[in-house]
């Protein structure tokens, strides 16, 4: 989970689970949140949306492709032992160059279908940020032998990540940061 916030107002990314700490965090940097917004569908990233929701009052966004497995991810995730709830439907659907805005802070919507069919990836070029969800990893990339991913759409999605400005700082939904130069240089699956 990642909380972006500009001033006092706050976007939440990718509230996977512990909902608890999410809360606590905002509530001690005295955030007021604006959105919940999901990179894609998956339990590990939206775990968490209802509880966020219900204690903000806050809409959720997710790529429109993925809106309609939102509500039943949250059924897999026994089988990690992680606590997620069902989501609330999506109240925004994003596609390819939507903005989202939090005050002076924009994010363009790019659509990486391949991790799921709906993933979507935020990149403020200002400042040269990309999360980038469950489609690029530190050394990796996301799974494709999931229900709805696939591997030649995945690949193209990373095409499309890897022809940001190399300086961009990747923050995913796993593992530590990165930037595209070292995913051009390092990463086995880009490598070529």
């Amino acid at each position: 989970c990642y909380i972006v916030h500009d001033s006092n107002k706050a976007i939440i990314i990718d509230p996977g689970s512990d909902a608890e700490k999410i809360i606590s965090i905002i509530e001690n940097k005295r955030l007021k949140p604006q959105l919940i917004l999901n990179t894609h569908y998956h339990f590990d990233h939206t775990g968490a949306n209802c509880d966020i929701k219900d204690m903000f009052n806050i809409p959720i966004a997710i790529g429109e492709k993925d809106a309609q497995f939102l509500q039943d991810s949250y059924k897999d995730a026994f089988i990690f032992m992680i606590d997620a709830k069902k989501s609330p439907q999506a109240d925004i659907l994003l596609k390819e160059g939507d903005t989202v805005a939090l005050q002076d802070i924009k994010f363009v919507v790019i659509e990486t279908p391949g991790h799921t069919i709906g993933s979507i990836c935020l990149y403020n070029k200002e400042n040269a940020v990309l999360f980038s969800g469950d489609t690029l990893f530190f050394e990796s990339i996301g799974r494709y032998d999931l229900p709805t991913s696939n591997f030649e759409s995945l690949m193209n999605s990373i095409n499309k990540l890897l022809a940001l400005d190399e300086d961009t700082i990747v923050y995913s939904g796993h593992g530590p940061q990165t930037t595209i130069r070292h995913e051009k240089i390092n990463n086995p699956f880009i490598i070529k």
